[in-house]
């Protein structure tokens, strides 16, 4: 790969930014490959070759972007997006059990964790950066998947002493859903599920 399909690769992959943000970090990551090409005389190929790949590269950029639902209006819709089942288990682990469309990608779920019952937000993601790394606090793994529906079993005991909830969007084929916890088709955002610690 030369360096401008990497450039346009990793910009691509780049496009929660605003164009500033996306700019600089383009800029950041050319001065990288021209010093390398300074300082080892390589060529542009092998200054790329050593480079990490654009997809880590963005993930890492994208996992720091504070993410929101946004002012969109969703709606409530079990059929398309849930929390289907939610318990504390007996070594003190929280488990969620989320209901997805098979051809949603997790990096399409923004995921609200709460902190009490009243649904107070203690961060907000993006549901593949929440799990992803060696470092996570989160694990998800795929359970079952039936009817075209994908079910994923996410575990934490990040909130071990207090409880811990979800509210969960979607924006899926035009249309924006969530699940948080209330009547179905309400546009009223919900709590979320909650598991206090008892």
């Amino acid at each position: 790969m030369n360096k401008t399909a990497f450039m346009n690769d990793l910009s691509d992959k780049l496009d929660r930014l605003s164009e500033d943000d996306r700019k600089e970090y383009l800029e950041f990551f050319s001065e990288i490959i021209d010093d390398k090409i300074e300082e080892d005389g390589s060529n542009e190929a092998a200054a790329v070759e050593a480079m990490d790949s654009t997809e880590n590269i963005a993930d890492a950029i994208n996992r720091q972007i504070p993410v929101e639902p946004g002012d969109a209006e969703y709606v409530e819709n079990h059929s398309v997006i849930d929390c289907t089942n939610r318990y504390r288990m007996d070594d003190g682990r929280y488990n969620f059990t989320i209901k997805l469309p098979e051809d949603v990608s997790l990096r399409d779920v923004i995921i609200e964790i709460t902190s009490d019952y009243s649904g107070t937000r203690q961060s907000c993601t993006n549901l593949f950066y929440l799990t992803d790394g060696e470092n996570a606090e989160f694990q998800i793994r795929l359970e079952n998947a039936y009817g075209g529906f994908n079910y994923y079993e996410l575990t934490t005991d990040r909130f071990a002493d207090t409880g811990m909830g979800v509210r969960l969007y979607l924006t899926y084929k035009d249309k924006n859903y969530m699940a948080t916890d209330i009547s179905n088709h309400s546009l009223v955002k919900g709590s979320g599920y909650w598991l206090g610690a008892y």
